[in-house]
């Protein structure tokens, strides 16, 4: 049986919880083990915005991961923009780019800090 906060989370959602009085270890080990239940039950996005939440960058790099293997790019650039991780967000940036998704393609490139990319993406896909 899940912690009682942990139970909140995943009836209420993640903003139901007031994080203020937990550590950062306490808040990560607590998030984590929600979205680690969120994305068993299928329900990845939530499971993302949990592990974000976290600051989980050890688990949202290894579900990113899992994503691209199984070639879900924008659920995997989802987990890599809080990461910060260039290399993986440049790579999935163009699979966005692959699946025409050019919003979560331009947010990817922006967080990796590649402006030529986003430049691109604006001239190219979004008529800016």
């Amino acid at each position: 049986m899940p912690n009682p906060i942990v139970e909140k989370i995943l009836k209420e959602g993640v903003n139901s919880v007031n994080t203020s009085m937990f550590d950062k270890e306490t808040k990560k080990k607590l998030f984590g083990e929600a979205g680690e239940i969120l994305y068993k039950q299928g329900k990845s996005i939530k499971a993302i915005e949990v592990l974000t939440k976290a600051e989980d960058i050890e688990k949202l790099i290894k579900l990113g991961e899992i994503f691209l293997s199984e070639f879900k790019p924008e659920l995997a650039a989802l987990c890599f923009i809080p990461t910060k991780n260039k290399e993986k967000l440049n790579h999935v940036a163009t699979l966005c780019i692959e699946v025409k998704n050019y919003n979560l393609a331009e947010k990817a490139f922006e967080a990796a800090n590649n402006q030529d990319m986003v430049s691109f993406i604006k001239r190219n896909f979004k008529g800016e």
